[in-house]
């Protein structure tokens, strides 16, 4: 079934990425990042993006290990014994929790976008409106590698271990795995950026007039609705962090 991001037309999504982005920003902590957060995740969930909050959770979790070590744990007098009996920095760790909350908010936005992204309908929208197909196409590249990246190294990694590679469980195999996957990768991105090159310059990226949309996603009322929406929480944020 598909999510409701995926079926909402591609411009929105990316507006409420950016602008809870923007909110998390802009919010006055921790509360106003807290709830920013929580919004964040809800939106996802509801949306069908549960997978990029996990993402974001994994991603996040280094960090946040590293901030709570860094400001919390050595941080600045005075201190209050939270857990266990550590004594942690206060405001340590109110910046910690502050920076870690902004920083969830972010990645998890925008990783619910980039999991949810359709290439094929963002390119439809953007001829659609107008926009220059050579920078439409820059975003959908963008936003798209990191998805080719990870299915060739999935192959990659099949190959070597048909040849004899060990990528075994622990950190030294896997470590002395990294030169013969990583630099043959960087060859295929390489070899593969020329291919696209050449077939993009024979279907005419560069050429410069209107173009006709095959099949341009359906701009609905509610769709319209969300964005401006999307824009006057940035701007309530912004009012209630210097208002």
């Amino acid at each position: 079934m598909t999510s409701l991001a995926r079926r909402a037309h591609p411009f929105t999504p990316a507006t409420v990425a950016l602008a809870l982005a923007a909110t998390a920003i802009l919010a006055p902590p921790p509360a106003g990042t807290l709830l920013v957060y929580i919004v964040t995740v809800v939106i996802a969930v509801a949306t069908g993006g549960a997978r990029g909050v996990a993402l974001g959770i994994a991603v996040c979790a280094p960090f946040w290990i590293l901030l709570l070590i860094m400001h919390g744990v050595m941080g600045d007098e005075p201190r209050t014994t939270v857990v266990l009996g550590v004594a942690l920095s206060t405001t340590g760790l109110s910046w910690a929790l502050e920076q870690g909350l902004r920083l969830a908010a972010i990645v998890t936005a925008s990783l619910v976008f980039a999991t949810s992204f359709d290439p094929h309908r963002f390119l439809q929208a953007a001829i659609a409106r107008g926009w220059r197909f050579d920078m439409a196409f820059v975003v959908v590249a963008t936003l798209d590698a990191a998805d080719r990246l990870r299915e060739q190294a999935v192959r990659l990694r099949e190959a070597q271990r048909t040849r004899g590679l060990r990528t075994g469980r622990t950190m030294l195999s896997k470590a002395r795995a990294i030169p013969a996957l990583v630099f043959p990768l960087m060859l295929m991105s390489v070899m593969e950026a020329d291919d696209r090159a050449l077939a993009l310059e024979t279907r005419g990226l560069t050429l410069v007039g209107p173009r006709t949309p095959i099949d341009p996603p359906r701009d609905r009322s509610v769709d319209r609705v969300i964005r401006w929406a999307a824009l006057l929480l940035v701007a309530a944020a912004g009012w209630w962090r210097f208002g």
